[in-house]
């Protein structure tokens, strides 16, 4: 996921601040233990300024997390349409996965683990986002099963599911062991895994 700007183009330096410190203080704080005033000080702004952008700190969370996972959508689609091979399409996703959250530990603390705890959220909110993710990943395979590359009794939700859940497991092995990563070389190493799942087979039976 791109970790990068999280802030809204054409709001200003103040408005980036304000999202990039709420990423960065509840991260490493948690929601419940990041005051208004503590995102405020970290952004260098007034708590007051937080209120002529956002109604309340959930506000300010939500607008953050929209915002990459936004960012992360046009980019991946960006990528692929100008990739024909579906498997070559999936590894550009994977990349892109590990790479924007290998680039903003903050964010990637904040999705591994914040986020999650919150049943509010991840039903309210992030809910929507994942289920966004995973059809554009079956878009992928069953573009793959079209292409004769991916086998076509593979459910495209099962295969969605299953290359989600093993990047998501990499970054949370980072996160909480904080042994690095190299971002490319995982993503290969992951779909070499999946696609020997789901790779057609020769009539020869040779791979």
């Amino acid at each position: 996921m791109d970790g990068g700007d999280v802030s809204g183009a054409g709001r200003g330096d103040k408005y980036q601040r304000i999202l990039d410190a709420a990423v960065e203080v509840i991260a490493e704080h948690g929601y419940f233990n990041s005051p208004v005033s503590s995102i405020a000080a970290r952004a260098g702004v007034a708590d007051g300024t937080i209120y002529l952008y956002f109604k309340s700190k959930d506000h300010v969370l939500r607008t953050a997390i929209d915002a990459v996972f936004s960012g992360f959508f046009s980019n991946i689609r960006e990528e692929i349409s100008r990739i024909p091979d579906a498997r070559e399409q999936l590894r550009a996703v994977a990349r892109l996965h590990l790479e924007g959250l290998a680039a903003h530990r903050p964010l990637a603390v904040l999705l591994q683990t914040e986020l999650r705890q919150s049943a509010k959220f991840v039903a309210d909110f992030s809910h929507q986002h994942m289920k966004d993710y995973l059809n554009l990943i079956r878009e992928v395979v069953r573009r793959g099963q079209q292409q004769g590359v991916f086998r076509k009794e593979i459910s495209d939700r099962v295969a969605a599911h299953c290359f989600f859940g093993a990047l998501d497991e990499m970054v949370s092995a980072w996160v909480f062991t904080g042994r690095p990563f190299e971002p490319e070389a995982t993503a290969s190493q992951v779909l070499g895994v999946l696609f020997g799942g789901i790779a057609t087979i020769p009539k020869d039976g040779r791979e």
